[in-house]
């Protein structure tokens, strides 16, 4: 499996500090996860709220961390490109992977929050659209030759856009798809890497949608084997259960207190003590020694066929220090249970 670190910033100013100290801690644990030997450090986009939007622009942000680090892979999940100019967008993220040396993992999708298009004076409606349309406007200026479309909401001729990505024909695309057979169909027959989120669903309702994924990528000669699907969970581990439970229930809490403010869409009333226990029993959180969250893990992996997964391991204002342990915590004792026989991961 490959493994990533995943950043949602829920701010809470009591808790977490003056924003440029934020974002300091934040390049110190990818820096961290990169030491530790994870693949990919991702984050997610978001706007004018607390949720997420400490990260508005994460091509800035990736620009940045590329800076500072070597090896480990810098994602988005997601560029909401229903709000994006899609010329625009293919400059800044071509940006990334050339600063990164061609490390940029792409993940794309229409967006969940539609406070954020009103916002934006941007039609939700109109989101799915949009999202194909600039995905294709996005692939031909990564392309050597000039961008001409001439679509229902993007007319382009003969536009060349630069600089273009280091990776050919352009980096790793990910779908993160969540609601409708078609965003998974779609994601499919376009071949690129799909990114779910397994908490929010029931798991026989995601193995539908994943064999929805699955038979659009056969169909249009595309290989599953040659493939990813992510799973993206909260994280915490520590060295006895009953510790990792008790410590990071005030976190997750913070964190859903703050998603519920915003209205998000599978967040339908303030959390309590209750739903988080009830999240634990359904394996939605990765919660544990590390024993039980590498067997938590494996159930995901065999259930749906993960491939990748990503932990979000700093929410809800935990403290830099404590997100550190549990991250040293999960890369020396969970991921090596997890790995291939005879694997050897990079880290210390």
């Amino acid at each position: 499996m490959r493994f990533g670190v995943h950043y949602l910033n829920t701010y809470l100013p009591a808790l977490d500090g003056p924003v440029p100290a934020v974002y300091q801690q934040l390049f110190a644990q990818i820096r961290e996860a990169e030491a530790l030997g994870f693949d990919d450090a991702w984050v997610t986009e978001h706007h004018f709220h607390a949720f997420g939007g400490q990260i508005p622009h994460p091509p800035v942000f990736l620009a940045a961390l590329a800076s500072t680090t070597q090896r480990i892979h810098l994602g988005v999940a997601i560029s909401v490109l229903a709000l994006h100019h899609p010329l625009h967008n293919a400059e800044a993220y071509a940006m990334v992977d050339v600063i990164s040396n061609g490390r940029l993992e792409f993940g794309i999708g229409r967006g969940a929050t539609p406070e954020e298009f009103s916002g934006a004076a941007i039609d939700y409606a109109d989101s799915a659209r949009r999202l194909r349309e600039h995905a294709a406007v996005l692939l031909q200026a990564w392309s050597d030759a000039p961008v001409n479309h001439h679509g229902e909401l993007y007319d382009y001729t003969d536009v060349q856009v630069l600089p273009k990505p280091v990776q050919r024909p352009h980096p790793r695309i990910w779908v993160g798809a969540s609601r409708s057979d078609d965003t998974f169909r779609w994601a499919g027959e376009q071949g690129f890497h799909l990114m779910t989120l397994p908490f929010t669903y029931d798991p026989t309702v995601l193995r539908h949608w994943i064999g929805v994924y699955q038979d659009a990528l056969r169909a249009h000669g595309h290989d599953p084997a040659r493939r990813e699907i992510l799973g993206k969970f909260h994280m915490y581990v520590a060295a006895d259960d009953a510790t990792a439970r008790r410590e990071a229930e005030p976190y997750w809490l913070n964190y859903y207190r703050v998603a519920h403010d915003r209205g998000s869409w599978n967040v339908p009333h303030p959390p309590s003590p209750a739903d988080y226990q009830d999240e634990l029993a359904k394996r939605h959180i990765i919660v544990g020694d590390p024993a039980r969250c590498a067997d938590t893990l494996a159930y995901w992996r065999d259930t749906l066929g993960l491939t990748t997964v990503s932990g979000t391991f700093h929410f809800g204002g935990m403290p830099h220090a404590v997100a550190l342990r549990s991250l040293r915590l999960f890369a020396e004792r969970v991921m090596p249970a997890l790995a291939p026989a005879g694997a050897v991961r990079a880290g210390r």
